[in-house]
C-alpha cells in the first residue's frame, strides 16, 4: 500500500505542476522554482523508498517524463513572471509553512 501511495505522489505531483504552470496559477518565479524542486524531491523519494521488485520501474520513468514536461513548460512561463510578485508576504510565509508541515508528515508516515 505504501508503494502505491508513494508512486501516486511521484506521478500526481508532476501532473499538478503541469496544471499549475499551464493554467498560470503561480504568482512568481519563486513559486515556479518551489514547485519544480518539490517535484524532483518527490521523485527521488519515490525512487529511494519504493520496493522496485514489486513495482515495475517504468512507472518511475513516467513520473520523470512528466516532470521534464513541467520543466519545459516552466521555461515557457518563466519570462512572464517576476522574481517575487506576492503583494502579501504573510500569505507566502503561511503557504511555505503549510507545505513544510505536509512534507514532514508525509516523510514521517512513509519512512
Amino acid at each position: 500500500m505504501r508503494n502505491v501511495f508513494v508512486l501516486a505522489l511521484a506521478l500526481g505531483y508532476p501532473l499538478l505542476a503541469i496544471w499549475q504552470i499551464q493554467a498560470r496559477k503561480l504568482r512568481d518565479r519563486l513559486d515556479l522554482l518551489i514547485v519544480l524542486a518539490a517535484g524532483v524531491l518527490f521523485l527521488l523519494f519515490a525512487r529511494a523508498t519504493t520496493d522496485w521488485q514489486a513495482v515495475p520501474p517504468w512507472i518511475w520513468l513516467i513520473g520523470l517524463v512528466l516532470l521534464a514536461v513541467a520543466t519545459a513548460l516552466a521555461g515557457w512561463a518563466w519570462p512572464a513572471l517576476r522574481w517575487i510578485g506576492s503583494g502579501r508576504p504573510r500569505l507566502r510565509t503561511t503557504s511555505v509553512a503549510v507545505q513544510l508541515v505536509i512534507a514532514a508528515v508525509l516523510v514521517a508516515v512513509l519512512v
